[in-house]
């Protein structure tokens, strides 16, 4: 199994979503508005030795565990959907899961899914 992480803009949410919807199998996706600093940040903090203020964004944080197979075109339909090639587009993380559980009746793995 994989676990998706995608932080894309919010105005591209529902083409994402939408998308997504389309692709067979899709199992389903948590969403969070969530703010973040862009990186340099950092660097002009320590250049400026008065307080600097600090341009914080907005995204939206798309979470989703899905078969390892499926990975491949959610990721892509992420990508494709949430493009609009100035920089600011977001990221996309995909890391392995180890186990799932779904609490309600105690399946387990790919069957929680």
């Amino acid at each position: 199994m994989k676990r998706i992480i995608a932080m894309i803009r919010p105005v591209m949410r529902d083409d994402v979503i939408s998308a997504l919807h389309r692709v067979e199998d899709f199992p389903g996706a948590g969403m969070s508005e969530i703010s973040g600093i862009r990186r340099g940040i950092h660097q002009r903090v320590k250049e400026h030795r008065e307080p600097l203020a600090i341009d914080f964004r907005t995204f939206v944080r798309i979470e989703i565990i899905c078969p390892d197979a499926l990975a491949p075109a959610l990721v892509e339909t992420i990508r494709a959907n949430a493009h609009t090639g100035k920089p600011g587009d977001g990221k996309i993380f995909v890391s392995p899961v180890e186990s799932a559980l779904r609490i309600s009746n105690g399946q387990t793995d790919e069957e929680a899914l």
